[in-house]
């Protein structure tokens, strides 16, 4: 690469999250110490999703570890920005190349999970004859289009109730109630889940007390097999319920952490989620209502209207902040600023080199960022958030067998 000092691909108004839709346009950046033969350099923006798992049955002999892999091609675009036939020599200095492409109105979000990832690259490549090839890597995130205001999202209260008779030791203990509530079905990432709830303990023991917690489903599909990964990636935590008594929770704030959206358009990966209201019995399977969320990537129009809370700023973990370029508004509602773009809590970056990527410029450490809404909030009645119990960012995998709530049949397909 002695005469390439410089080969990078940049994206207008440094852009580094896109929508569905959405025009991505940048320029390709090459500078030259002296002259170059090449055939030109061509462009290429590509979605692609993958996963792979093994299992192992059988012992001894006969143990066995079979593969599951699939794959997925969401999209590939190609444009010759510079030269494509004939041979020519480029002078020295630097230059750049302007490309363009429309993205495709339906796409999943960007995804990278334990057994498999949704990843959106531009790469562009020096042609040389006779001559390995020159290349450049830049990774984006996509956010799939969830809008959080719409009605359906907005209609329906998710809510339930349970009944359970507990004992210990052998010994009916007696029984417990909880009923649940929340005020919508659709979020993003750093609102607030209001949660209504009421638990009564008419047993004969103290109880540990009313939570509630976030989980995250990941479930991975190929080869006709399925895999599916839990984890709870936040949690809160009432006061204990002696014996004889009750606890109730009117508009309980349930701050939402950095995570990704809901994925329901990809064919190899859905990631949904659930929020569940318990009672915490410390020696056996607590009582539970469980609720289906979205998790969305346009903020609800709501925190934008309501009076400002008195949040402290502890309150709210720190992330590294990208601003969305968005002028004028934000996906059609005016007075709405862009949302922040952040990573997963908890994530780390990943390698995103390919086999065949020697030669090749670009850093390939990617992290995937998604909104969050950082406005400050107020309950649905437009009163100031109080009584907020301290968050807990957990992100602990789950064993999926034992969560009561099936596989919701809408990210069952793999039409």
């Amino acid at each position: 690469m002695g005469k390439l000092t410089e080969f990078a691909i940049l994206f207008d108004n440094n852009q580094e999250v896109f929508y569905p839709g959405q025009n991505m346009s940048g320029c390709v950046v090459m500078a030259l110490s002296s002259p170059m033969e090449m055939r030109g350099i061509k462009v290429t923006a590509k979605g692609k999703g993958e996963c792979h798992w093994s299992e192992t049955t059988g012992s001894g002999d006969d143990r066995r570890t079979h593969h599951y892999r699939g794959s997925e091609d969401l999209f590939e675009f190609q444009l010759w920005v510079h030269g494509n036939t004939a041979k020519f020599t480029n002078e020295a200095g630097r230059f750049f190349f302007p490309f363009n492409f429309i993205l495709p109105p339906v796409l999943p979000s960007s995804f990278e999970g334990l057994h498999g990832h949704i990843r959106y690259k531009v790469y562009a490549e020096i042609d040389k004859p006779w001559k390995f090839n020159d290349k450049t890597t830049r990774a984006f995130s996509i956010n799939e289009l969830i809008d959080t205001n719409l009605p359906n999202y907005n209609s329906v209260q998710p809510n339930g109730s349970t009944h359970k008779d507990v004992g210990c030791c052998c010994c009916a203990a007696g029984p417990l109630d909880l009923t649940a509530s929340i005020d919508r079905s659709a979020y993003c990432p750093g609102e607030l889940i209001f949660i209504t709830a009421e638990a009564l303990n008419n047993t004969t023991r103290n109880m540990a007390g009313m939570k509630a917690q976030l989980y995250k489903h990941v479930e991975y599909i190929a080869s006709h097999k399925r895999k599916c990964c839990s984890e709870k990636i936040a949690v809160i935590q009432g006061p204990k319920i002696p014996k004889g008594e009750s606890d109730s929770w009117q508009n309980q704030p349930f701050l939402i952490p950095a995570t990704c959206p809901t994925i329901s358009t990809s064919s190899l990966i859905k990631v949904w989620y659930e929020l569940s209201v318990e009672i915490d019995v410390s020696w056996g399977f607590d009582p539970a209502v469980r609720m289906q969320i979205i998790i969305g990537t346009v903020p609800h129009f709501s925190t934008y209207c309501q009076p400002g809370a008195s949040f402290q700023p502890n309150q709210f973990q720190q992330y590294p902040e990208l601003q969305s370029q968005t002028p004028n508004g934000f996906m059609g509602y005016p007075q709405m600023s862009p949302p922040l773009y952040v990573p997963m809590v908890g994530a780390t970056a990943t390698n995103i080199s390919d086999e065949n990527d020697a030669n090749t410029f670009g850093d390939m450490n990617y992290i995937p960022v998604y909104a969050f809404n950082n406005m400050q909030q107020a309950q649905p009645n437009g009163l100031p958030v109080t009584n907020q119990l301290s968050p807990i960012v957990d992100h602990q995998p789950v064993n999926p067998m034992l969560l009561s709530q099936p596989l919701p049949t809408s990210y069952g397909s793999t039409n």
